[in-house]
């Protein structure tokens, strides 16, 4: 196994270890917030990434057409999947 794949295992375990124990503690102190919380959280996050990716595609569109447009799209992308979350959750 090469070097890179030993690093790439040992800070994935490390991560997961440190996700997991504050999960644990989370939930041992009862700071979980309820679901309307966590839909209102989708929306400032999807209006949040919209902006940036927004900002970022028009910004970068001055240098032309290419990849680098991805650095603008994809957060907008995301931000448009996090609105999407928040409209779907919203009504149940």
């Amino acid at each position: 196994m090469s070097f890179l794949a030993i690093v790439v295992v040992v800070v994935i375990f490390f991560t997961t270890i440190g996700i997991l124990s504050t999960y644990n503690e989370y939930k041992k102190q009862k700071l979980f917030r309820g679901k309307k919380y966590a839909f209102s959280t989708f929306l400032i996050k999807g209006l949040n990434n919209i902006a940036v990716g927004l900002a970022l595609f028009i910004g970068l569109y001055s240098l032309g057409k290419g990849p680098w447009l991805l650095g603008g799209l994809i957060p907008l992308f995301v931000g448009n999947m996090y609105m999407i979350f928040y409209l779907l959750g919203k009504e149940s």
